[in-house]
């Protein structure tokens, strides 16, 4: 397993089972007062955004880039959506041309399979008033060989599920 980051709370996670693209972020937020430091523009968008899966963990948008996944993230990537209570989310990412999701249950373990392998990927669903009516989340990844846990600006309240 590689991890790469690719900017504030941004990696790519590279597997012989497929890669994960999680939380890319390129362009100025919320009326340019938020934007990546350091800058990340040069980075080969079209190669990092060429993945198997694509993971957002919440839709603020220093995490949910709508022109970066339009322009360069492949449409045929499986989206691995949390498990929030209102379908937001996967709304956006309809509208941005995204078709393939992956519907995970929260705190639970599921082996999501592609044609490259297998992974294990479980992603930790938060939703409580401090994660605002979108929810939060974290997603551990597995290899078989190699465990990854990007928790972003999540904060699990327990995480004896981790252990296992």
């Amino acid at each position: 397993m590689q991890v790469t980051s690719i900017g504030h709370a941004g990696f790519r996670i590279d597997t012989k089972a497929g890669s994960v693209l999680c939380d890319p972020w390129v362009n100025p937020a919320y009326f340019g007062s938020w934007f990546v430091f350091p800058d990340n523009s040069g980075l080969d968008w079209d190669a990092i955004g060429d993945c198997d899966y694509l993971y957002i963990s919440h839709l603020h948008k220093d995490h949910f880039d709508p022109r970066l996944l339009t322009e360069h993230v492949s449409k045929d990537a499986v989206v691995l959506l949390p498990d929030f209570p209102v379908p937001d989310l996967k709304r956006e990412l309809e509208a941005l041309g995204f078709h393939r999701f992956y519907e995970t249950t929260d705190s639970v373990k599921h082996r999501v399979s592609g044609p490259k392998g297998e992974l294990e990927v479980m992603i930790i669903a938060l939703r409580a008033p401090a994660d605002g009516p979108i929810g939060d989340s974290g997603i551990v990844i597995s290899d078989g060989t190699t465990t990854a846990f990007n928790m972003n600006d999540s904060r699990p309240l327990g995480l004896d599920m981790l252990a296992e």
